[in-house]
């Protein structure tokens, strides 16, 4: 219901669907805090007070306040009132059902026929924990795949999940496509984990450590899966050059992020293209073109654009990708 499977709001949930049987010394709370459910046992009947919105209402409040002021976790600690919200729904599936809306003394009973009704610690009550217990597996699988949908897209490898995947994740892990699927050059294999650089349309532009390759082009595929891989940091820059040495801002840049993945987009204008020779790489994609007096990068690696632009001046502009683990 909060659309996440982090153990923190499941673990407040678990807790709070057992705060209303604290109003009995027999419940496994109960017994945990014998003072505390003494006392109310004394004074309230089972079912009553610690069964009700009133007291669901304020332990809203107390998570609130305490998640603003102390924790700065106000969302996770929703799943306290939460649990203890659902755990008193639950109960008015019992015979003797709850006075949700104490202190109006009216039971709060969902199914009409007693016979229907579900004994506590009876089979019924064990078929629907099981039951739960199975929803429950069944809502963290799916969260922790991006929820259903999500799950269909990758088992089919459906692009727009995929993409959808990649752009949800890219900025703060390494995404990698598990591709099924051949070289379009020579038809061999080319199944493989790649690292997705990004993507045009419904293609990826990818990434093996060796070489640039792009699905549709240089792969054709089959199937394409996605991961979510270690945790990186992603980020855009951007650098103009007018009419300077292009390779010193590089180099710069370089320095700056040593171990880093760059990668560059844009054209510049340089003054020296004969001496630009751009060497033809059997499968991969061309990440760097000339034509006539301008050079034109897609996803070209820092240090092939370096070795490229060396003893040039240029005028223009890159974007650059920049990927840190």
């Amino acid at each position: 219901m909060l659309g996440t499977a982090e153990p923190l709001p499941l673990g407040l949930a678990i807790i709070g669907s057992q705060i209303p049987d604290i109003d009995t010394t027999t419940s496994t709370i109960g017994k945990i805090f014998f003072p505390i459910s003494s006392w109310i046992e004394d004074r309230f009947p089972h079912r009553s007070i610690t069964h009700s919105l009133l007291a669901t209402a304020a332990i809203a409040i107390v998570s609130l306040l305490g998640g603003y002021f102390l924790l700065e976790q106000t969302f996770s600690l929703i799943a306290l009132p939460l649990g203890h919200l659902l755990a008193c729904f639950s109960d008015t599936f019992t015979k003797q059902g709850v006075q949700l809306f104490y202190p109006e003394p009216a039971w709060a009973i969902s199914v009409s026929n007693p016979r229907r009704r579900l004994k506590t610690g009876g089979a019924g009550e064990l078929w629907v924990l099981g039951i739960a217990i199975a929803l429950l597996s069944l809502g963290i699988y799916l969260a922790n795949g991006g929820g259903i949908t999500q799950k269909v897209s990758q088992n089919l490898g459906l692009r727009d999940g995929i993409v959808r995947v990649y752009n949800e994740n890219a900025s703060t892990n390494k995404v990698y496509a598990r591709i099924a699927g051949y070289w379009t050059s020579d038809r061999t294999n080319a199944d493989g984990k790649y690292l997705i650089l990004g993507t045009e349309g419904s293609e990826f532009v990818v990434t093996d450590g060796e070489g640039v390759y792009k699905t549709g082009e240089q792969i054709i595929t089959s199937k394409v899966t996605t991961d979510v891989g270690e945790a990186a940091t992603t980020e855009i820059r951007n650098i103009t050059f007018n009419d300077e040495d292009a390779v010193e801002p590089l180099l710069e840049l370089q320095q700056a992020y040593p171990g880093a993945e760059i990668y560059l987009n844009g054209e510049l204008a340089i003054d020296f293209p004969e001496d630009v020779q751009i060497p033809i790489e059997p499968n991969q994609m061309s990440t760097a073109n000339l034509t006539g007096s301008t050079i034109k990068f897609s996803y070209c690696g820092l240090e092939r654009a370096i070795a490229l632009l060396n003893g040039q001046y240029a005028v223009g502009g890159v974007e650059v990708k920049i990927v840190r683990s």
